[in-house]
Parts: structure tokens; sequence; C-alpha cells
């Protein structure tokens, strides 16, 4: 496109307006970046929501899932597609999904009044919609003739085929749309902001340079996914290895169970709108268990208004650590692309700052020329930033896109932001307010006219106005209306519901008042700096609120008005008026809190006040406490109870299930961990932490572990588990045991060969140091097992996970008593106060979607042999089946706090089982193995048993054969045991619901471990 004329800026200007020129992968999209991820580490955490954990893979093929059933739709490349999902791992799903059609997604909120979504589903007249299971019905009610895609990443009956990636034509290009955002109107329709994959993916390559690889940080979305800061909060992460907290939500701000959720996940990164923040930080000068929640926060961004100096730096002193990056940049352009790093010397005002990499930001003229310094002038922006205006609306884009001027600038285009700006001494940009009636309200794009229009649809508004009164954070939205009739007014809260109805909750006014008539200026317009002196002056309506004040009748009521007045800076406030009323909002609610707290002498929290409107509701709760709460409430009142381990020690890391284990809390836990090895010296207990790592195929915990030690998460400790104090120096012992909050006992000694004395110091000796060590107050986790019991007899019931069975009934082998008289221990143990739970095991298989099997296996190392003698034999032999990766995830989710599991046993026991027959029959199909009888198989497996020590001990457990039956005798097939048909698992099977678990059949379950025994080879020795 051409360029109205061709101006060259001085060198000053220029380094002035333009950002940092870096190259990057402009060739590449966001889902490009995002499958550079997934390949690199596809088992990494990539989505924590309350207790669900989605790795980059999870993430992956539910995206693909949506994508094929929008495809199947008749969803097109190059569309926009409507996304209706309620916050939780379905929002990333469905955005990812979407982009995988080669269309571009429009995030909506379900909760928008049904007339505004219904009108932007008529201008956009999709193919499909993508919905949750929680806003079904929204959109049945909105477009029953629009196919809704349902993205649930629960588990779900889905075609495996659907799993599988669409065609790669499908992909998008750096120049197609990535995204639609609709924000407020002037003409009270809203209006869709247009943005490239090319400006995002500058805008998130900027962010790792600027802020380090996103692979160290757990990153909170705290904006709302219908505004687009929330897309950094969430591509970000994903398409730079971290992770992504996606909160869980209500309705209600809530910034105790903010912070509560920054503690419970780590989180390193976030984003505030300041207003907001104001709230935020004078609920941690007020709360230190909050301060400590957020001390893990270590990067803050924050933007969507002007940021007040005084908030930022008392956050700044209560988190010391913390790094705060204010942040400009309207929807139509990739989010933002103007930074500033706040400083101490930022005292007085902070500084929008410059431009990021490859854009530009300068301050024109109405001759669209430079400024001077300290020069008010609109802002505009230029370079990779720039999006693609608004869907359907030439003439709106046509007014904000303008043809850029200037050939020292990229690109064809620049952007009227409408924002009035300078450049100040310091060569940064400041921020100097609109040029137009569109203004910031805690953070969101409003327009005035979009506000008054809606309340002048009203059947008995004659006409309306709407004003923003005080500077953020105490901007308060008010809109003044005249009756149709003088004799027919509306009230305000009729008023109030009409707004609820037509507008997003964010523009909804703070305070509605009715005038017999506007105030107007020599033009015949409303005057709006009469309007304000009105309401300040409270004419009109405070007369009015005032004939309604009923006083308070006792203390708590009397205490409560002081702080409403406080507050609210009035008077006097009646007992009876909503808050709202009063021109309360969610954010003076949190100061409100602060005040009520004082008062009291102990925390309030805000929610406990924002469920009741008036001053005698929340005294009433005050008085009586707050414990009618919903089931809802107690499970966020369980959040907020919980506090995260810091420090974990694991023992038996370089053990078959252990290693699962300390790989499960390496990638999708931020707990430090403290590994007790046997070994010469630390760094040979990293080499062995490593080889075991490999050994498994655990590859995505084997490539983090370097960084992981090298940034000290990751402490190896040479010691021995069966030594007093484990081996170490007791002012090691101490200062480990000071440390800790947890402690994961995965190690043990088990060999079925030898007596209860050679298990007793690992197994026995090994659990009283941990015990001594967790007395402390650090919670114990161990691992034991299920052939404690003996086996029941026919008909007995199931074995509870309370029972502990007695002395004379323990199995005879030293592995089995040295099990039983630990679990004893930690009995003991625990009713003198330490805390502990105990895992007992079935027969563990190998990883699902790994198939490498523990050498140590009585069960592996069976069919092993079947693979090397090249022969499988008649068994009536059945097992039950658990993989190790659903082992490896319960116990460190468990260890972490993720599930909440209690104290005392647990049958970790998945439904599955497995007869070998029938594995054997596979394996004979798929390597073609003989079919012998018993006999024949011991003849060959000692035949084959002499270099392999494996094989040898094999055959130093089974069973002679019995003469004249090719079948295996009864004492084989006792040497293992279906479990599932003796005990109970009703405790593990209601904490690990959200667990991905086995299917019934093992066959099934055991697929990828039965195609690794085809690789082995068969030596068939010859036969006599």
């Amino acid at each position: 496109m051409p360029r109205h004329k061709q101006t060259r800026l001085s060198e000053q200007v220029l380094a002035l307006s333009l950002g940092p020129q870096h190259a990057f992968p402009r060739h590449r999209t966001v889902l490009d970046l995002f499958y550079e991820q997934k390949e690199l580490a596809p088992d990494r955490p990539a989505i924590r929501h309350r207790d669900t954990t989605m790795s980059y893979a999870d993430l992956d093929a539910a995206a693909n899932i949506t994508a094929n059933q929008l495809i199947r739709n008749g969803v097109l490349t190059r569309q926009l597609i409507p996304v209706l999902v309620a916050d939780g791992p379905e929002f990333p799903a469905a955005l990812f999904g979407v982009m995988k059609t080669g269309s571009a997604f429009v995030p909506l909120d379900p909760a928008w009044p049904i007339d505004r979504l219904s009108a932007i589903m008529a201008e956009l007249s999709p193919p499909a919609i993508v919905a949750s299971p929680a806003t079904v019905e929204t959109v049945a009610e909105l477009a029953s003739t629009i196919p809704a895609v349902i993205v649930d990443c629960a588990e779900a009956p889905y075609d495996p085929a659907d799993r599988k990636s669409p065609p790669t034509d499908r992909e998008p290009k750096p120049e197609d749309l990535i995204y639609g955002f609709y924000t407020s109107g002037s003409t009270g329709t809203p209006k869709c902001a247009l943005n490239r994959h090319r400006g995002l993916v500058n805008r998130l390559t900027t962010m790792s340079r600027r802020f380090g690889d996103g692979a160290d940080h757990v990153t909170l979305q705290n904006s709302r996914s219908t505004f687009d800061s929330s897309m950094w909060q969430v591509l970000w992460p994903l398409v730079s290895g971290g992770q992504v907290v996606l909160p869980h939500r209500d309705g209600i701000l809530d910034l105790e169970r903010t912070a509560m959720t920054i503690g419970r996940y780590g989180v390193t990164m976030t984003d505030f709108v300041p207003s907001v923040l104001e709230a935020f930080v004078s609920l941690l000068e007020v709360r230190e268990d909050l301060r400590e929640a957020t001390s893990s926060l270590r990067r803050m961004l924050i933007g969507g208004e002007a940021a007040a100096p005084g908030a930022v730096h008392r956050l700044r002193a209560l988190l010391p650590e913390l790094e705060v990056t204010n942040t400009f940049g309207p929807t139509e352009c990739s989010i933002g692309s103007v930074f500033h790093d706040v400083t101490d010397a930022d005292v007085d005002r902070i500084p929008i700052g410059r431009p990021i990499d490859n854009t530009a930001a300068i301050v024109l003229d109405d001759d669209l020329e430079p400024v001077p310094v300290n020069t008010p002038g609109e802002l505009y922006l230029g370079g990779e930033c720039i999006g693609a205006g608004y869907h359907n609306d030439p003439d709106r884009t046509a007014r904000v896109l303008v043809a850029n001027p200037f050939s020292q600038i990229p690109g064809e285009k620049l952007y009227r932001t409408g924002d009035l700006a300078r450049v100040g001494e310091d060569g940064l940009l400041y921020y100097n307010g609109r040029l137009d009636e569109q203004v910031k309200v805690g953070g969101v794009r409003v327009e005035l006219g979009d506000v008054a229009s809606a309340m002048a649809d009203h059947p008995l508004v004659g006409s309306a106005v709407a004003l923003v009164l005080g500077e953020p954070p105490e901007s308060t939205l008010v809109c003044c209306v005249t009756p149709r009739s003088p004799d027919n007014p509306p009230s305000a809260e009729d008023l109030r519901g009409r707004a609820a109805e037509k507008l997003p909750a964010e523009q909804v006014p703070h305070q509605i008042v009715v005038l017999d008539a506007l105030p107007l200026n020599h033009n015949g317009k409303a005057d709006r700096k009469a309007l304000a002196a009105l309401i300040v002056a409270g004419t009109a309506r405070q007369t009015r609120l005032e004939e309604r004040v009923e006083p308070p009748t006792d203390p708590m009521e009397e205490l409560v008005c002081s702080a409403w007045r406080e507050v609210l800076e009035r008077d006097q406030v009646s007992v009876v008026v909503p808050f709202a009323e009063y021109g309360g909002t969610s954010l003076l609610a949190y100061r409100l809190t602060t005040a009520i707290s004082e008062r009291l002498g102990q925390p309030v929290r805000p929610r406990d006040l924002l469920v009741a409107s008036t001053v005698r509701a929340q005294a009433a709760r005050l008085t009586k406490g707050v414990d009618d709460d919903s089931a809802e409430l107690a499970y966020i009142k369980h959040d907020l109870a919980w506090r995260p381990p810091r420090t974990l020690l694991l023992t038996g890391a370089t053990g078959f299930v252990g290693a699962h284990i300390f790989a499960e809390l390496l990638m999708r836990s931020n707990a430090a961990l403290i590994c007790l090895v046997r070994c010469s010296d630390p760094p040979d207990g990293a080499r062995r932490l490593a080889e075991v790592l490999d050994q498994y195929g655990l590859t995505s915990a084997w490539q983090a572990l370097p960084m992981a030690l090298k940034t000290g998460r990751v402490e190896v400790v040479a010691g021995d588990l069966g030594s007093e104090l484990l081996g170490l120096p007791r002012r090691r012992f101490d200062a480990v045991a000071s440390t800790v909050s947890g402690v994961v006992n995965a190690a043990g000694a088990v060999n079925f060969l030898s007596g209860y004395l050679d298990h007793r110091p690992a197994n026995v000796l090994g659990v009283q140091e941990l015990i001594k060590l967790a007395s402390g107050g650090a919670r114990l986790h161990t691992l034991s097992t299920l052939s404690i019991f003996p086996p029941p007899g026919p008909g007995a019931p199931r074995i509870t996970e309370d029972q502990i069975p007695q002395t004379e009934q323990v199995a005879a082998d030293g592995y089995n008593r040295s099990k039983y008289v630990a679990e004893s221990l930690l009995a003991d143990a625990h009713r003198q106060g330490v805390r502990s739970v105990v895992y007992r095991l079935g027969e563990v298989w190998p990883h699902r979607a790994i198939g490498v099997a523990n050498p140590d296996s009585l069960a592996h190392n069976l069919l092993y042999a079947c693979a090397r003698t090249g022969c499988v034999f008649p068994t009536e032999a059945e097992t039950d089946v658990t993989t190790v990766d659903v082992v490896g995830e319960f116990v460190a989710r468990a260890a972490v706090g993720d599930l909440q599991v209690p104290d005392g046993a647990m049958h970790v026991l998945c439904p599955a089982r497995l007869r070998f027959a029938e594995a054997f029959g596979v394996l004979a199909d798929r390597c073609g193995l003989d079919l012998v009888g018993y006999a024949r198989f011991r003849e060959r497996l000692e035949a084959v048993a002499g270099p392999e020590e494996r094989l040898a001990r094999l055959s130093m457990l089974l069973p002679p054969a019995t003469a004249g039956c090719d079948a295996a005798p009864a004492e084989f097939d006792q040497l293992f045991t279906d479990s599932t048909r003796h005990f109970d698992t009703q405790r593990f099977s209601r904490h690990a619901a959200s667990l991905a678990q086995p299917t019934a059949d093992g066959l099934r379950t055991l697929d990828r471990y039965l195609n690794e025994l085809t690789d082995i080879p068969a030596f068939v020795p010859q036969e006599r």
C-alpha cells in the first residue's frame, strides 16, 4: 500500500521511537512454537487447575479432539470461531483446537447479557461454537441452530482417531489471524479487534528475551479470558516451556484466593490491573500469611490503566524479590508493546516506558509531525505489533490504522491509540489521558457512549450521560439519566437491573443518578463538569438516600457502619441500603474489609462481606460467623488452609517406583527436592539419578535434571537409609529435619530369597530414622505392600484400608515381615503425633506410555523369560495391574498437597487385571513363541539362566514341575494374586478420581510394554 508521504525522522526522534531490533521467528506461528515445546518435553506439565495437571501431550491431544470435531462441523480455514468456555483446562484446549483448524478464535464471556452475545453471533455468523460442559445451556439458548463443539478435558469416550493431528494443510500462516477480542463501542455496538500470529509471536518471544525462558516460570492467568492480557498469561508459558495456572473463579473478585493460588502452585509471574493491585497490596499489608503465600512471585506485569506509584512501591517493599513491569498497549496491537521496569526512581509517576522489540511508539501532533520533548501529543504505534483492524468495519479500521508516513519505521500502517502521551527528558513515554470519551475503569476499556446508549434504551429514560469520577484506582463509573415523564421517573434499582441485562459486568455503572434535567453547556450539550459537581455534592441522590436512613441497632452494626462511613466518605449510611447504591464497588469492598478487620482486631475475608450487601446483613454474618457457607465455600476454605511443601526429602529415587515419583515431583511440582542416595559423593549421586531417569525412559525429567541441580532445586545428599541418622552427621541430619516439610520414602530392600535380618536395616531401621526426622512436623509418605496380608479364603470380606494383620498372619518371608514391622512403627508414631500416609502397592507394571519394566519384578521377569526362551506354557495365574505412572503421579501429588489424602493406609490398586495365559498368547502371536509344557519351559529357562543373573534368580523362585502335567503347578499360580478381588480401595479411588487410571483390561493397559517385549532376542537352546 503506498504511503501518503515520506518523512525522515531525526536521529534523536528515531532513537526515542523505535524499540530494539531483534531477529524473531517471523515465519513461525504461535501454534508452531507450541509444537516445538510439546516435542521437546511432552510430559512436562503445561496446565494446572485445581487438582488437575495436563502435560503438553495431554493439551495437544485435547486440542486435536476439538479441532477434528470443528472440522467435521464445517469449520474452514480463516474463519472467526466463538469460544464460550468457562475457566479451566478447556480454555487453552479450545484456543489451540481452533488454531489447528487454521481459523481464529474469539473468546466470549458466557456471563455477558444474552442480547450482547446474540448481536455478536449475528455479526460473526460462525459455522460452529466452541463450548464447555459448564456453558452448554448458554450456547443452546444463544444459537440453537449453530452446532456446538464441547471441549471436555476430563476422560471422555472420544474416537481415538480424533486424537490425531488435523491435516497439515490446515495449519495457519504467520500473517493469518490468531484471534479477535470484542471491546466496548461508542455507538453501543461492541467492536471486534483482530490480531495476527506474527504480532503475537513477536510479543511472546520478546518476553522470553526480556524475562528469561518461560520454562523457569509458573504463570497465573489473572485476567479474565475476554481481556486480551489473558493471552500472554496463557500462551507465553505454553510456547516457552512453562506452566500456566488457571484459577477457579465464581464471579466474585477474591484477592485472598488469588494470593493462596499463587502460594499453592508456586506462581512466579502474573498480571494485575493497577486499581486491583491497590486492593491486593492493602490485603497483603494486613495479612502476613498472604505475604508468605505470594513470596514465590518474581515478576508482575501491570497495565490497563495509569499506575499509581504508591501501591507499586508498597508492593515492592512487601516482596523485595519481585520485579514490576508497567505495560501499555491497546487490544488492537498484540496485547501491549510499550514496557517499563519500575525502579526506585519512579517516585512521583511511573512511565509507560519504551517500545519493545521490533515495534515503534511515536508522539505526533495533528499534522502527524513529532512533538518536542515534554509536549503532549497523540501516541501512535507501529512495527510488528500492528493488528488487522476491526471485523466487518472498514470505516472504523481506516480511522485508526493510518498510512505510515515515516520511512524509518517498518510497516505500512500506524495505529492511532487515541491516547495522549509525552516523551520525558529521560526519553521515556508518559501517559497523559484520552482524546475521546473512551476511559479505563478497573483496567477495562469502556466507551461512555456505549454505557449511555444502553441506559437510554430504558422505556422510562429520556436521556442519559455517562462519566467517570476520580482517578485510578478510585475511579467510579456514573450514569446520569433524566425521566421520559416527570410523573414516572425510573428507580435506580430498576436502571441497575437494566444495565446488567445490556452491558458486561465491568461496564455496569457503579452509581446511577436520576435528575430532573441535565445541566447544559453553551453548545447545548450535557455539561460533564457541572454533572460531576452535582454528584460530588450529592444533590438529588443524597437527599433520597437520607430519607431512607435506618440507624444501627447493636454494637456490631455500629462497627460496620463506622467502616462504611470511612470507606464511602459519607456522614451517615443506612443499615438497609445496599453498598452498591452508595457507589460501592468490589475494590471499595476490599478497603471495607481492611477497615472492619482493624476494628475487630482479626482478619475478615472479603468474600464474607461481598455476599452480604447491607450493613445489617454483614453485621449478622460477622456476629454468627460464616459457618453457614456452601459446599463450594468449604472447598475454598480447604484450599486456603493448604500450604505447599517447600522442600521434600526423597529416598529411593534410583529405584523403579522411586524414579517415577522423582520424575513426577520434578516435572509437575515446584517443591525443592533433597534426594538421599547411596553414593560416594553428590556428583556421583547426580550421575546415578540421571542414569536411572534415562534407563526408564523418563526423558523430560532427564532433560530437566541438570538445570534443577544447577539452580539448587534438586540437592543430592550422600547417605544410607539403613544407618543411624541416615548415615549423616548429626548436624546435617538436624538441618534436613528442620528444612523439609514432607518425606517420601520410596526406598527399601526387596529380595524374596533373603530373610528378615537382611531386610531390617533399610525397611525397619530406616523407617525409624525417618520417623525421627519427621517428628518436627514433616509428613511422612511411605511405600508398603499388599502382600503383608495373607490371601483371604473363599468368601472372605475385602480387606479395608484401615486394617493391619495380626503378627501370626504375616507371611514368613523376610520382605513382608519387615514391611509389616515398618507399618506397625508408623502406626505407633502416628499415635504420638507424627503424620504419615502408607501406600500399599500390588503388582506395579511399566509406564503405560513408555513401557520400560522393573528388572526386579517377578511378573516381568517371567514374561521376559518367555521371550528369551522362545516359549510359553499353560497357566491359570492372574494378577492385578497398576502401572507405575499411576503410582508415581498419585504419591507425588499427595506429597505436595495437590491431592488431600488423609493419614493412614491406602490401597493403591487399579481395577485392571491380567491373566498370564492371555499375555502369553499375545507374546506367542507377536513373537512366534512355542507353546510347551511347564517342565519344558523350566528346562529351557535353566539353559538360558546361566549368563543372566535375573533369570537365574527367577529359576530359583519358580516351583518344580508336576510329573506328567503340562500346566504350571498350583504352587506357581499362587506366586501371583489378583488383589482387586481381595482389597477395598475406597480411599484411593476417592482421592485418585482425577487420575487417568488404566482400563479393566490388563492386556490393553500393557500394550506398549508387551510391544517392547517383542524386541527381546530369543535364545533358544538346542533341544536334547
